[in-house]
């Protein structure tokens, strides 16, 4: 049985929330935090000085990894905090598949002066929770995710900014104001990455138990 979920979000709770989930998935969370900042950092370093084109080429090897550790983390997240309701079975493809549309748009909103980004961010922040949880479709997780977070745009997109944005921020930093190919450039800005990722990953978890709604059993980790 389901608690009846939040209606109207709050930063702080929303903040608060997230950290509840980090807690709760700490161990993951470690090692997700060292494993790719260690393989993402490595690739970048080793990388950095081919030719564009080859960088081009190198791209699509960074997204895998980065969305499979991202998998790993969400349906640990998904786990510990007892919010999976779908049955056996992996849905890793069907998150791959909603991962890349998800960071198509989001580029694409960012190219248009960012704030059509946000405004992605804020209404899809439920879609992967919602593969994993569920096991809901791609375009079934897109529809819910817009629905559910109709009106709470606001406190989602400054928890955005935070969480996402200000790691994302010192990854640009660090590759203006640092050699590519330096190894203290390359691990700041691989570090901060891995920071927006938990982070992001741990908003969306929470903000599935508060709006969503959860278990009883586990309905004090959102209220």
């Amino acid at each position: 049985m389901a608690t009846v979920p939040t209606r109207e979000l709050k930063i702080g709770a929303i903040i608060d929330k997230s950290f509840a989930v980090i807690e709760r998935a700490v161990g993951p969370s470690l090692i997700f935090f060292v494993s790719l900042t260690v393989v993402d950092g490595a690739i970048a370093y080793f990388t950095a000085n081919i030719s564009p084109v080859a960088q081009l080429a190198v791209t699509p090897l960074r997204v895998v990894v980065g969305v499979f550790f991202q998998y790993l983390l969400l349906k640990a997240m998904i786990e510990k905090t007892g919010l999976r309701s779908r049955g056996e079975g992996d849905v890793f493809l069907t998150y791959f598949g909603l991962a890349v549309l998800y960071g198509l748009a989001v580029a694409l909103g960012l190219l248009l002066l960012v704030l059509p980004a946000l405004f992605l961010m804020s209404r899809w922040c439920l879609a992967q929770p919602l593969v994993v949880a569920r096991g809901d479709g791609v375009m079934q997780a897109f529809g819910e995710s817009w629905q559910r977070t109709s009106g709470n745009e606001f406190p989602i997109i400054v928890v955005v900014l935070l969480f996402v944005f200000v790691p994302l921020a010192i990854t640009v930093i660090a590759g203006v104001m640092l050699p590519k190919d330096s190894l203290v450039g390359v691990s700041v800005a691989a570090l901060a990455q891995t920071v927006s990722g938990l982070l992001g990953l741990a908003m969306g978890t929470a903000l599935y138990g508060m709006i969503v709604g959860v278990p009883k059993d586990v309905s004090a980790t959102f209220e």
